[in-house]
């Protein structure tokens, strides 16, 4: 079983990041952050988080994608702002079929979110700090990944769970 914590869109709010660092430091596999940190790469929690560059980060060292492998699983990160993912994910999912990546993080809406196409995984942790939509909650999240499924479980600022958010996904 593997675990991937992702967080997004925390717009300077460095204290949220080292605080779900010292949390979940021998709890999960990864950390992905999906952009907007507004924190210079040279920043220490780079060392234990991975980021990618969003639309207010103006560090030019990040990149503007990071891919790893989860277990048997390709992995994409991405801030989302080069992929209109405000009007849909369809920009999200070419790439990630050219990758070929079954599993897509993503920022910049600032609203969790996470939905399958075709049997690709594309969650949107939300925002830590400055979240939209109906829900209006910070939020993270933790996918715990299996052979054949996803589970992803969506939390708050204070570390409880929005249940209403969990949702679980057969992987191919």
């Amino acid at each position: 079983m593997i675990k991937i914590l992702a967080v997004s869109d925390s717009h300077g709010n460095k204290d949220i990041l080292n605080e779900l660092a010292l949390r979940y430091s021998n709890q999960v596999d990864h950390f992905v952050h999906c952009g907007d940190s507004e924190l210079s790469s040279s920043d220490l929690i780079w060392g234990i988080m991975s980021t990618v560059m969003g639309n207010c980060d103006y560090d030019y060292q990040m990149n503007d994608e990071y891919r790893f492998q989860a277990g048997s699983k390709n992995v994409l990160v991405v801030h989302g702002h080069q992929h209109s993912v405000r009007s849909s994910i369809a920009g999200l999912k070419r790439e990630a079929e050219q990758a070929n990546v079954s599993l897509v993080f993503y920022g910049h809406t600032h609203i969790a979110k996470a939905e399958q196409e075709e049997g690709i995984l594309f969650i949107n942790p939300g925002s830590i700090s400055q979240p939209r939509g109906t829900l209006m909650e910070k939020t993270y999240c933790i996918v715990t990944l299996d052979d054949q499924t996803a589970t992803v479980t969506y939390y708050n600022d204070h570390h409880q769970e929005v249940v209403d958010l969990r949702k679980q996904f057969q992987m191919l």
